[in-house]
C-alpha cells in the first residue's frame, strides 16, 4: 500500500497570475518514496521557455503545483481546487488507484489527466476516457527489455514482484517473463518483495537454493531498493544480469558505480525516454538549469511533455475549453514532444504510441542499448 506523507502546500507558478493565463494543475508527489518521479520541474521549465517566447496565442502558461505526498485522497481534493481554478489539465499521482478517482472528479469539468510518465495498463481499460500518458504501457517496457536480454543469451530468469506499485510491480515482470519463454528461455521463479527493503537476503538465499545458473533477474521498483539490491547481489557472489524498468531511471542509481563502475556492468532497463548523456533530455536539464531551474532527472524532465501538449491542443484547437484541447491532442496525426521526435493517441487513444528505449552501462556511464517499438509484445494486457 503507499504511504502516506503529510502534504507541504506550496504553489509554483511558472508565470505571473493573469486572466489571461493557461492553467495546468499538477497535485503530485513532492516528498516522499515517488517524489523523485514527480513532473513538476520539467514542467514548470517548460512553460517558462514557453512563455519567454510570446506563450501560447498570446496567453501565458500558469504551472500550478502542490504537494499530495503519496496520499491519494489529498491528490483528490487538490484536483479538486485546481478544478475550481479553472485548470484545462491535471497531473497526479502516477498510480491507477489515484489516477481514476482524479480523472472522475475532473470529468464534469471536461478536464482531462495528462500524467507523462504512467505505465500502469489499468488506465486503459475504459474505466475512464479523460485520460492520456505520454509513454506506452508497461507490457512494452518489458519485451524491449526482454529482446535484449535474449539478444544477450539470457534463457534463465528470476521475476520479482510486488503488489504495492499495482500493475507495475507486480505484473511487469510477468510480461517480461513471458516474452523470455516465447524465446525460449525459462521462469526459474517468482519472488515476492515490498517496498523499502534493505535486506535482501531472503530473495537471495532463494536465487541460491535453486541450484540452477540464474541469467538475469527482472524487478520493476524504485530507488535507493534497487542499488541495495545490487549491491547485496554482488557481494553473494550472484553475477546475474540485473534487468528492470523505468523506476530505474533515477541519477542515484548511477551514482552506485561511482567507487566501481563494473558494478553496473550487467544492468539495464528499459524506459520512458532516451536518459543518456547526448539526449535531448539530458540537454533539456541543462537549459532548465542555466535559467535557474533544477530538473533532477527524466522523471522531473517528462513534466516538459504534459506542457507541450497542453500547449499544442490549445494552439490547434484555437480555445482553451479543456475538452477542445483534448480533442486536439487525441486526433492529431503527431504531437511534438520533448522525450521522444513525436508522439500519437489517434490509434491508441490513452496511451502514446512511442518508441521504447533501452538504456546500460559502460565504464559507469549511461549508454542508449536501442529504441524501437518492439512488435512483439504480450496480447494479454488489453
Amino acid at each position: 500500500m503507499k504511504k502516506t506523507f503529510i502534504a507541504m502546500a506550496l504553489v509554483l507558478t511558472a508565470a505571473p497570475i493573469s486572466a489571461d493565463t493557461i492553467k495546468i494543475g499538477l497535485g503530485v508527489p513532492m516528498t516522499g518514496d515517488f517524489a523523485p518521479y514527480a513532473e513538476w520541474q520539467g514542467a514548470r521549465c517548460m512553460a517558462e521557455m514557453i512563455n519567454a517566447k510570446g506563450g501560447v496565442n498570446g496567453m501565458n502558461i500558469e504551472v500550478l503545483t502542490q504537494d499530495s505526498g503519496a496520499d491519494s485522497q489529498t491528490a483528490i481534493s487538490l484536483a479538486q481546487k485546481f478544478l475550481d481554478e479553472g485548470v484545462v489539465m491535471l497531473g497526479t499521482i502516477p498510480f491507477s488507484d489515484t489516477m481514476i478517482p482524479v480523472a472522475q472528479v475532473a470529468q464534469p469539468y471536461g478536464v482531462s489527466i495528462f500524467q507523462p510518465q504512467s505505465t500502469q495498463v489499468e488506465m486503459h481499460a475504459g474505466i475512464v476516457n479523460n485520460f492520456f500518458t505520454g509513454v506506452s504501457p508497461d507490457p512494452f517496457t518489458a519485451t524491449a527489455a526482454a529482446n535484449h536480454a535474449l539478444d544477450q543469451g539470457v534463457k534463465n530468469v528470476v521475476l520479482m514482484t510486488s503488489d504495492e506499485g499495482g500493475s507495475w510491480s507486480a505484473r511487469t515482470p510477468l510480461w517480461f517473463g513471458d516474452v523470455i519463454e516465447a524465446g525460449g528461455g525459462r521462469v526459474l521463479s517468482k519472488m515476492n518483495f515490498s517496498f523499502g527493503t534493505s535486506d535482501w537476503s531472503p530473495q537471495i538465499a532463494e536465487m541460491k537454493a535453486l541450484n540452477n545458473e540464474i541469467d538475469a533477474i527482472y524487478i520493476s521498483s524504485i530507488m535507493p531498493d534497487i542499488a541495495v539490491l545490487i549491491r547485496q547481489m554482488r557481494s553473494a557472489g550472484i553475477d546475474a544480469w540485473v534487468v528492470g524498468s523505468d523506476g530505474f531511471d533515477d541519477p542515484s542509481l548511477d551514482a552506485t558505480g561511482s567507487d566501481d563502475p563494473s558494478i553496473l556492468d550487467k544492468v539495464f532497463f528499459a524506459t520512458l525516454a532516451a536518459s543518456h548523456a547526448d539526449s535531448a533530455v539530458v540537454k533539456f536539464m541543462a537549459d532548465c538549469k542555466a535559467i535557474g531551474i533544477d530538473v533532477p532527472g527524466l522523471f522531473p524532465a517528462t513534466g516538459a511533455d504534459t506542457v507541450m501538449a497542453v500547449a499544442f491542443g490549445v494552439k490547434q484547437s484555437g480555445s482553451t475549453d479543456p475538452a477542445a484541447i483534448a480533442d486536439a491532442i487525441r486526433n492529431a496525426d503527431s504531437l511534438p514532444v520533448l522525450t521522444v521526435d513525436s508522439i500519437s493517441f489517434k490509434s491508441t487513444r490513452t496511451y502514446a504510441q512511442r518508441t521504447i528505449p533501452v538504456i546500460g552501462f559502460k565504464d559507469g556511464k549511461r549508454v542508449l542499448i536501442s529504441n524501437v517499438i518492439p512488435d512483439n509484445v504480450p496480447m494479454d494486457w488489453k
